[in-house]
């Protein structure tokens, strides 16, 4: 059985899922490991956040949807998004309804709600909850809804804030992690800094790390007493699960 990852959404993303699906496989042989098939095709898919804001009308899904479909007829039996913001309702709903319509078999898996399902699972008492994501994210609400029905207190960040920080971090055209990927630069690292100290005054017992791109620059689990959590990787797993490995 073969895992599909949609990539593109950046075309760093879909990499960093597939490092944590090796990552987190137990093998000691080449051919241990699970088979992987990744598409990433980022110009036939606008930006996500561009669509939900409503610069373009041109809604991502249905690109995503017929990558996911010939993910299936490759042979990828279950397919994770490499995209936070894909998942949000305007998006993920349309994608499925594609599925639907075309009657594949894929099982598509939903990161937030494995975030939220592994949160749950570590048993480690949280109950606030940070959320560091893209302005398309932050303004669907798809992570404050799942949390706050699995009675979560979510803390999200007032708007200006928001844009000017954490947006900021991820898309700015000269030196967000968009623009720049492989280089942890001085303004990233002071934005990301900054993000930080907010959710620890605020109280929060964990960060979801609600932006692929994000997943890329976080390499610790733990802000001194605050817990990372990173849906990529807890995407990764969830896939991994699916096939048994």
């Amino acid at each position: 059985m073969a895992i599909g990852i949609v990539g593109g959404m950046g075309p760093h993303s879909g990499l960093t899922l597939f490092n944590h699906i090796l990552s987190n496989t137990k093998a000691r042989t080449d051919q241990e490991h699970p088979s992987v098939i990744m598409m990433s095709f980022p110009k036939h898919i606008v930006d996500r956040t561009s669509f939900l804001e409503g610069d373009t009308e041109i809604n991502p899904a249905y690109s995503i949807a017929q990558i996911i479909l010939n993910l299936g007829k490759s042979g990828a039996k279950v397919v994770g998004i490499a995209c936070n913001t894909a998942h949000s309702q305007h998006i993920y709903d349309v994608i499925i309804d594609e599925l639907v319509k075309e009657k594949s078999e894929v099982k598509l898996m939903n990161m937030p709600l494995e975030t939220c399902r592994h949160l749950k699972d570590s048993k480690t008492g949280i109950t606030k909850v940070g959320l560091m994501a893209t302005n398309g994210t932050y303004k669907s609400g798809v992570y404050k809804k799942i949390l706050e029905d699995s009675g979560y207190e979510v803390i999200v960040p007032d708007a200006v804030f928001q844009n000017q920080v954490i947006h900021k971090m991820i898309y700015d055209v000269e030196f967000g992690i968009k623009a720049s990927p492989n280089n942890l630069n001085v303004n990233v690292q002071r934005l990301m800094n900054e993000a930080l100290e907010y959710f620890k005054e605020k109280e929060a017992e964990a960060i979801i790390l609600g932006c692929t791109e994000l997943s890329m620059i976080f390499k610790e689990k733990m802000f001194e007493r605050i817990h990372i959590v990173d849906p990529t990787e807890i995407l990764a797993l969830a896939l991994l699960r699916e096939i048994d490995v």
